[in-house]
């Protein structure tokens, strides 16, 4: 089984370029191609409804219809441009192998579209992370020696 647009990685990501997220965030899958994944990253709204007032989230509800793919309701983050390369292991950073509903990941898809359209990111919000970064940064990943990194399972 391959990953699919709509389906969440649970991973540890640099949000900037120079800034490591401190735990895995969910990353809603917004494109596939065979060289890399870009990915939205989504946050929980508990405890963080302000920031459902900036321009760029867009919330998610669990309801209507239920959701599988996220546990609460959440927004996802617009104003960012997350890229990772490809590799098969990013199979096992899926909790669940379910999609957000449809009509909420065209909406959030569409939203996402239009943001990146119509606004400038910063340079320091565009990055890509390749093989190398990814498995370092989560080390569980089921993996074997890749490019060089010698990890332990």
């Amino acid at each position: 089984m391959n990953l699919e647009i709509g389906q969440v990685l649970w991973l540890k990501i640099k949000y900037k370029i120079d800034e490591v997220a401190k735990e895995k965030h969910p990353m809603l899958i917004a494109n596939i191609n065979e060289k890399y994944i870009e990915v939205i990253a989504l946050d929980k709204t508990k405890g963080k409804l302000q920031n459902l007032y900036r321009p760029y989230n867009v919330f998610i509800s669990i309801d209507n219809p239920s959701e599988t793919v996220i546990t609460q309701d959440s927004y996802a983050q617009l104003n960012n441009k997350f890229t990772i390369e490809n590799t098969k292991e990013l199979l096992s950073a899926r909790k669940t192998i379910a999609k957000l509903s449809k009509k909420k990941l065209d909406y959030v898809l569409n939203k996402y579209s239009m943001w990146h359209e119509e606004n400038v990111i910063c340079s320091e919000r565009i990055v890509h992370m390749n093989k190398k970064d990814i498995f370092l940064l989560n080390p569980d990943l089921k993996l074997k020696d890749i490019i060089g990194i010698n990890v332990k399972s």
